[in-house]
């Protein structure tokens, strides 16, 4: 705790003498409040008095100054995916920079109404919600709160997404350009809308190129590495195989991958594996994944952007906002198609 010389904890009064403004100057300025009109001289001088004297905002006066609790909740579906950690990165990051702590809920330990049964104990300013199933929530569990969604797109509140669809496309072009015919998707059995997107892209890509995808080489699982491994242990035991597999991201891909490896097969001279999310681990097996990048934590950043302009406007009428773009990373795992598939 930073002290006045008198020994006092250092209070915004001491900040405003020291730079030589009034209080509530000194208070617009350091609240980053988005309405202050402060000329950027007396700005900057604020900030340096604050900075020479260590101050820092009495998060609790705020509050009660301000009815606001300054801080969001963020629900996620699983927080240790290495994707939705990203994702919540860029999140706060942004709450941080502008006052705001983050509280962090895991759909995997509570259902979503029971977290916000205690956010909204907690006074919570704004929510989060990463793709846990927003759509299935009636209009009272989130009355009154200030929502934004991530990567599931509703007509009922605002949200930031990726284009998915293009994920699945740009995984179906890839392949097809190196010459496979015979692929497979392996995918969760869930209403999250990335992840069935990320399936029409590419089935609706292979119909354009006039590639039905067979039944048998659809194949569902958890979107975890363990699932993507028993979905490919599955592909491999039922009769022919194809030569190309697109996962619905780079957890399953990975398990698919090692799967692959494990049952003598060698990548990508036989089979090439293409994941989805471009988590850092897929840069450290062997071979590299190929896969498409999605931008988490920008993904996490501008939901947390866009849930800020909510709580500050005190309005649902925000600015409608682009599917974030994706792109194709080719690494080791993809390859040529081989000439015949035993």
């Amino acid at each position: 705790m930073a002290l006045s010389p008198a020994g006092r904890r250092v209070t915004i009064h001491d900040v405003a003498a020291r730079a030589a403004v009034s209080q509530p100057t000194a208070s617009l300025v350091l609240s980053n409040h988005p309405r202050a009109r402060v000329a950027p001289a007396t700005r900057q001088r604020v900030l340096d008095a604050a900075a020479e004297l260590g101050y820092k905002p009495n998060v609790v006066a705020r509050s009660l100054a301000s009815r606001r609790s300054f801080a969001l909740g963020v629900i996620v579906p699983d927080v240790r995916n290495p994707f939705v950690a990203d994702v919540i990165t860029g999140a706060e990051r942004v709450a941080a920079d502008a006052g705001y702590a983050v509280l962090l809920c895991d759909q995997s330990a509570r259902s979503v109404r029971q977290h916000l049964d205690v956010l909204r104990a907690r006074q919570i300013d704004g929510v989060l919600l990463d793709a846990v199933g927003a759509s299935t929530l009636p209009d009272e569990a989130l009355a009154g709160v200030n929502v934004v969604l991530i990567d599931e797109p509703s007509e009922r509140w605002p949200g930031i997404a990726t284009d998915a669809v293009m994920a699945g496309r740009l995984a179906a072009e890839h392949l097809l350009e190196l010459g496979h015919t015979e692929m497979s998707f392996i995918g969760p059995a869930s209403d999250v809308h990335a992840f069935r997107m990320r399936e029409r892209g590419f089935v609706v890509r292979l119909r354009e190129a006039g590639i039905s995808l067979r039944s048998a080489w659809l194949r569902r699982a958890p979107a975890t590495v363990t699932g993507g491994r028993e979905a490919m242990r599955l592909l491999l035991a039922t009769g022919p195989r194809p030569t190309a597999v697109f996962c619905a991201n780079d957890l399953m891909a990975i398990g698919a991958l090692k799967q692959a490896l494990t049952a003598g097969l060698s990548l990508p001279a036989d089979l090439s594996v293409v994941g989805c999310d471009d988590i850092e681990l897929a840069r450290y097996v062997t071979p590299e994944l190929t896969t498409i990048s999605v931008p988490a934590r920008e993904l996490g950043a501008r939901a947390a952007r866009l849930l800020l302009q909510l709580i500050e406007q005190s309005t649902q009428r925000v600015s409608a906002s682009r599917l974030l773009p994706v792109r194709l990373v080719t690494r080791g795992s993809s390859g040529r198609a081989p000439a015949a598939v035993a």
